[in-house]
């Protein structure tokens, strides 16, 4: 397999009781890295080892993006959003707690020259809010894009990521919104 594209990642509060907020369009995806980290024990008996046991722990994820939109601000970070569109304020409290998510996004896939969608759904997210990075405009213009980290742990059924292949992006959307529990087609 070779991936070759990233699109569209897509942001759902996780409740309590496992379902979703309405998902949100992240923003524009431009880099995305998951790291399954495990836990390992190993028993050595007679001199040799006996017994190897490795079971997955959480996984590290890292999301870059072209912007990051208002209702990260709430969703994903805890933060209170006053005013109404365009002009919204954000106030960043300490006592600002960040939510569980589900994240899903669209990886565009090539094998033996076929193209295929790859969806992908991450049950349990708590992501960090990003660091801020500003840099004067000199003699060439260098573009700074927000990226947030977290960590993926395992839902109330044990499972941490959920993949289809799918023909059409759209086919790969369809099956997304279904694991946010959402009913009617949306374009997110």
């Amino acid at each position: 397999m070779a991936y070759i594209g990233l699109r569209k990642p897509i942001i759902g509060k996780r409740n309590e009781d496992g379902t979703y907020e309405t998902p949100f369009r992240m923003a524009r995806a431009v880099s995305l890295n998951i790291t399954p980290n495990y836990a390992e024990g190993s028993l050595y008996a007679d001199d040799e080892l006996s017994e190897y046991e490795k079971a997955f722990a959480d996984a590290d994820v890292t999301l870059g993006t072209d912007t990051l939109p208002i209702e990260a601000a709430t969703s994903m970070f805890g933060h209170t959003v006053r005013g109404e569109k365009p002009n919204q304020e954000v106030a960043y409290n300490k006592d600002d707690e960040n939510n569980y998510v589900g994240l899903a996004f669209v990886g565009v896939e090539k094998v033996r020259g076929k193209t295929s969608f790859v969806a992908a759904f991450l049950p349990k997210v708590k992501f960090s809010e990003p660091a801020s990075e500003y840099e004067t405009r000199g003699s060439a213009i260098n573009f700074k894009t927000p990226s947030i980290s977290g960590k993926a742990s395992v839902n109330d059924s044990g499972e941490w990521k959920m993949t289809e292949v799918c023909e059409t992006e759209a086919e790969a959307l369809a099956w997304i919104n279904k694991k946010f529990g959402v009913k009617e087609e949306t374009d997110v």
